[in-house]
């Protein structure tokens, strides 16, 4: 099982990576974060595979 984090300021384009993401039996989507602050808090917190990140996010960009 690979465990995901979505991270993007837009709460519709999570909903929908998330949606297609459902239909894959090996993706467990664990965690949506809508900015870079919170993505940091929640990777120090909780292990993931993948994260699937937007590069330009308010604060720090997915880049930085």
């Amino acid at each position: 099982m690979y465990r995901i984090i979505l991270a993007d300021d837009h709460v519709l384009v999570r909903q929908g990576i998330r949606r297609i993401l459902e239909d894959i039996k090996e993706i467990q989507v664990v965690q949506e974060v809508g900015d870079s602050d919170h993505l940091l808090e929640t990777l120090k917190a909780q292990a993931a595979d993948l994260v699937i990140l937007d590069i330009s996010m308010p604060q720090v960009s997915g880049i930085e």
